[in-house]
């Protein structure tokens, strides 16, 4: 007992720790401080950041320089668009002028085409007045009657304003740019306009002219061509009246004559205006 009480206090008094030396063999790593750098840097940088933005006297500026650069970016798309836009009206311009030059210069070969022939009709028709006056038509109506038949009826004139009509249907007449070049073919619009009337008014007269078929005996004229064959005992009474009608009408030719040739004269002067404009060929 005595010598377990003696070891337990040698034990005490020299304590000994078996891994005591293999402890002191182990080798604590050091952490560097570069190695935590790294995980501080986010951090730093977001309190800086946040102290920047709080920093009196640049609030004010950081705002307007992000205004500004968003204005410019607005701005600078809206001259874009606008400048795209521009192109296109420009093109669609150009697009409607080259066709209502195409279109007068058709007008001018169909009324050239047409004055000549009105212009034949009304000689014509002259023709028919002097033999209407003749004393001789009474008993011999074959020489007016191939007169008057070979110069019946009326040559039409029909513009080909397509391209006029939807400029103004449209409202696109907004882009001829040049007002000199839109008030021409305003100018050019109206006139075949004032032709129209005219025409109308022709046909109209050309419908009432009935003395044509009251004045001859058109069954013996085209059965007896070498024989004279006299008026009609109606046609007789109706030659004077006849005449006067037919007088007048051809008046009323002469005027739409006129109106034609302005209608010719009107659109080549404007071709060739639209053309140096334009610098079209």
């Amino acid at each position: 007992m005595a010598e377990n009480a003696d070891n337990d206090d040698k034990t005490l008094e020299n304590p000994t720790n078996p891994g005591s030396e293999k402890t002191s063999d182990i080798k604590i790593p050091i952490i560097e401080s570069d190695n935590i750098i790294p995980k501080q840097e986010p951090e730093n940088m977001e309190t800086h950041a946040y102290h920047l933005h709080r920093a009196p006297g640049k609030k004010i500026w950081h705002y307007f320089f992000e205004f500004l650069m968003l204005f410019l970016a607005v701005f600078c798309g809206f001259i874009a668009e606008n400048w795209r836009e521009q192109l296109r009206e420009h093109q669609r311009e150009k697009e409607f002028i080259h066709s209502i030059v195409e279109d007068i210069k058709s007008d001018t070969l169909q009324s050239n085409k047409i004055l000549l022939q009105l212009k034949r009709i009304s000689t014509g028709i002259d023709s028919v007045l002097i033999e209407l006056s003749s004393p001789e038509i009474i008993e011999n109506s074959n020489n007016v009657y191939r007169l008057w038949t070979k110069n019946l009826g009326l040559e039409a004139f029909v513009s080909n304003d397509r391209t006029i009509q939807q400029l103004k249907n449209s409202g696109a007449l907004r882009l001829i740019r040049n007002k000199t070049v839109s008030d021409r073919i305003m100018n050019y619009d109206q006139t075949l306009k004032k032709y129209y009337v005219q025409s109308n008014l022709m046909y109209s007269a050309l419908r009432d002219l009935t003395n044509y078929s009251q004045l001859f005996d058109f069954i013996s004229l085209n059965k007896k061509k070498n024989i004279p064959v006299p008026l009609t005992e109606q046609g007789k009474k109706l030659l004077n009246e006849a005449y006067a009608n037919l007088q007048l009408w051809n008046y009323g030719l002469i005027g739409l004559i006129s109106w034609l040739k302005e209608v010719n004269e009107e659109g080549t002067r404007l071709v060739i205006f639209i053309q140096k404009e334009y610098h079209i060929e």
